[in-house]
């Protein structure tokens, strides 16, 4: 008895741990998503409308990939934060 209450306790602990950090990470890449339209809005004048989609990946730390997609350009545009700025990865600027 003693035993499944224990597995029981480190299941539970597992569980919540595991949330916690897909909560935090999801977090993390909405705030970049978000960023990266303030960025493309304000900074480079692209209208609001003409993004299609903005999507965070993930990928190797410390690095993580938003991808854009525009209207006037359905290729795939690769930016990443970083060292406090925006910097466009890919196809090259």
């Amino acid at each position: 008895m003693k035993f499944l209450k224990g597995a029981l306790i480190v299941i539970a602990l597992i569980v919540v741990v595991s949330v916690t950090w897909y909560g935090s990470y999801k977090n993390d890449m909405k705030k970049l998503e978000e960023g990266l339209r303030m960025y493309l809005t304000a900074e480079k004048g692209i209208d609001e409308h003409d993004i299609i989609s903005i999507t965070a990946r993930r990928s190797k730390m410390p690095m993580y990939p938003v991808v854009v997609i525009l209207k006037d350009h359905p290729q795939e545009v690769v930016y990443t934060y970083r060292e406090e700025q925006w910097v466009q990865l890919w196809p090259d600027p």
